[in-house]
Formats: C-alpha cells, sequence, structure tokens
C-alpha cells in the first residue's frame, strides 16, 4: 500500500452535516462534480492529525454539488467526529481536469523503483489504452516499465518524482547481454 501525504492529495469538499440517524454524511463539493466519486473511490480525511483512507460503502446524490454516502465501518459517533472536515481523493485513482494532476505530463520526472533506486529519467509516457508505459533510458538503452494505477507508488509533482513498482528481472530483461 502507498503511503499518502496531504501534498500528494487533492482536496475536493468536506463533509458539511450528518444525513439521518445512522451516521450517513453529507459530503459538499468545492468544484468538482458529485459523480467523480464512486463505490470504488477512496477518500481521504484528516483525522487527529493523520490522513486516513476511508471506502465508500453507500452513495446517493442529494442535488448537483452534494453527496449522501455511507462510510465503511463509520457509525454515528464517528460520523460525528468527521463532520466539517476536508475531504481529499488520490488525483490517480480519477480523471480530473486539472493540469497539475495530469499523470501523463511527468516528462523529466526522475524515478524510482519501490526500494528507492533511481533508475532515471522519464523520456516519455507512452499511450496504450490500458496500458501505460514509462520510457526511460538506462545507459543509453531503452528501457519501458508498466505505468498504471497498480504499478504508482508515489506521483509528486512538488519533487517531480515517479517511484513506481517494477516486477523482478524486468530491468535485466533490458540491460543484460
Amino acid at each position: 500500500m502507498a503511503f499518502f501525504m496531504l501534498e500528494n492529495l487533492k482536496e475536493i469538499g468536506h463533509f458539511s452535516r450528518l444525513h439521518g440517524y445512522s451516521g450517513k454524511l453529507v459530503i459538499s463539493f468545492i468544484k468538482e462534480k458529485s459523480s467523480i466519486l464512486n463505490k470504488e473511490t477512496t477518500i481521504w480525511v484528516q483525522v487527529s492529525g493523520i490522513i486516513s483512507p476511508f471506502r465508500i460503502q453507500e452513495i446517493k446524490e442529494l442535488n448537483k454539488n452534494k453527496l449522501v454516502v455511507s462510510l465503511l465501518n463509520v457509525n454515528k459517533i464517528k460520523a460525528e467526529e468527521l463532520k466539517n472536515k476536508s475531504i481529499y481523493i488520490n488525483p490517480i485513482d480519477i480523471n480530473l481536469p486539472d493540469e497539475k494532476f495530469d499523470k501523463n505530463n511527468i516528462s523529466g520526472y526522475s524515478v524510482t523503483n519501490q526500494n528507492n533506486d533511481i533508475l532515471g529519467n522519464v523520456n516519455s509516457v507512452i499511450d496504450i489504452k490500458n496500458n501505460n508505459l514509462i520510457q526511460i533510458y538506462i545507459n543509453d538503452i531503452e528501457v519501458l516499465l508498466p505505468f498504471n494505477k497498480q504499478n504508482i507508488i508515489l506521483l509528486d509533482h512538488s519533487k517531480k518524482l515517479v517511484k513506481v513498482q517494477v516486477p523482478d528481472g524486468l530491468i535485466e530483461l533490458y540491460t543484460d547481454e
């Protein structure tokens, strides 16, 4: 599981109030449409100084920029604690129009593997449906790495850094003669 810091997440709104008596919460969005969230989306909330993930169990539209959600393992008492807290998402999980979070706009970023070994810099992102690849060069040899949300450990735009899970033996396929 990836470690997330607040800088890597995008604020989309806040829990404005409780809805009913069973621990459901109303999400008020800043400018995104409520349709960006679904049951598959993980939302992040800063609780007691720690950014914590929450899974959506049930989701219902209240109006164009508000949703009523039921979160997994959140009862009325926990929901009361979450009221008025900001909600964040990992921009990689959904397609936001904000170019700052465009996963394909990473040319020149440093690439590290899961062990923090520096592999090189992104030359380009090869956009293939359901199989994006990062093109880097190691000792003047082209290396193509998988670049999808399962393989991205960290994408830090402020540090121009991409940390990816590299399958065992993949780099050696390219670099060993």
